[in-house]
């Protein structure tokens, strides 16, 4: 039986969230595993005797503290390099898994000769309570609905096709991808590279419940107030990301379409913005907004989306 090792970065977590996720790394039926932790919190460290009282049944290792705050992006990234097993899977500190998670994602990742396989998920709220029983059968976003490496490439440039915590995949795989790009989250380099160098399976079953503990507006507004503050933190990293991404994998088939979207939303062509929408379709909506209301109108709309719970 092969290894996997489960990536966990905390980072002055809830601790009822944390022991119930724990509670579901530690009754995971599949046997072969151990858990990796790297504390990112380096004002409020975690009570180490909590992973001690709920992972009883399954190894678990504390990476060594760093004196200064890595983020979350190279905190996986540490993970990852200190990884030894076949697999990982990437693990938030508020989520539950299912118990056959893992075994289920390594038979279809052994099956299928995948590097990287992704599984539908639940939502559940602040309090446990399931108020979506599938992510990806009830959602209405094109993001959501992929099958294979063919249609989740350009899309998930702009929004992830899969949250980390969904994932597993293979360790070589993995340890290829680094340096992370700073310039998207991790789960979406990996489920960007792998889409390349290796494929993609999609286990269609809710494996994960996925914590939403409230109902704001989307993050792609935090830190938001004006159109410039949109452009250059939500915009321009995605440019950026693709050059990265062509660098990396000259040659890439859908490059060109990549960069006409990112040129489109950088340039705020209407137009093309709605021609590409389902390439971004929770972005697209906004971004012809913005592209067509004054400054002023753009700060007063963000403004007011704030205020929305």
């Amino acid at each position: 039986m092969n290894k996997v090792d489960v990536l966990m970065s905390i980072y002055d977590p809830d601790m009822d969230y944390l022991k119930e996720q724990l509670k579901s790394l530690n009754e995971q039926t599949y046997e072969n595993m151990e858990v990796l932790i790297y504390d990112d919190c380096v004002t409020k460290r975690c009570d180490q005797e909590i992973f001690e009282k709920y992972l009883t049944n399954k190894k678990y290792r504390l990476l060594p503290y760093q004196k200064e705050n890595l983020g979350y992006v190279k905190a996986f990234e540490t993970l990852v390099e200190n990884a030894d097993g076949t697999y990982i899977a990437l693990c938030d500190q508020d989520d539950i898994w299912d118990a056959d998670k893992v075994r289920k994602c390594v038979e279809c990742l052994e099956k299928d000769g995948t590097v990287l396989v992704a599984t539908d998920r639940k939502l559940i709220d602040g309090d446990g309570k399931v108020y979506c029983e599938s992510v990806r059968h009830s959602s209405k976003v094109v993001s959501e609905k992929w099958n294979s490496k063919e249609d989740i490439g350009v899309r998930n440039f702009f929004q992830a096709g899969a949250p980390g915590m969904c994932m597993v995949m293979r360790t070589d795989f993995a340890k290829s991808t680094i340096p992370f790009s700073e310039y998207t989250g991790h789960d979406k380099w990996l489920l960007a590279c792998a889409n390349v160098d290796g494929g993609i399976s999609f286990l269609d079953e809710p494996l994960s419940w996925y914590r939403r503990s409230g109902k704001n507006v989307s993050g792609i507004l935090i830190g938001v107030e004006s159109r410039k503050d949109y452009e250059k933190q939500r915009i321009i990293p995605h440019l950026k990301l693709i050059r990265e991404f062509d660098k990396r994998y000259p040659g890439y088939k859908y490059i060109g379409l990549a960069y006409r979207i990112a040129y489109a939303r950088q340039n705020h062509k209407v137009s093309e913005l709605i021609k590409y929408r389902n390439y971004i379709p929770t972005l697209y909506k906004f971004e012809v907004l913005i592209s067509i209301l004054p400054q002023w109108g753009t700060k007063w709309m963000i403004k007011v989306l704030h205020r929305i719970k």
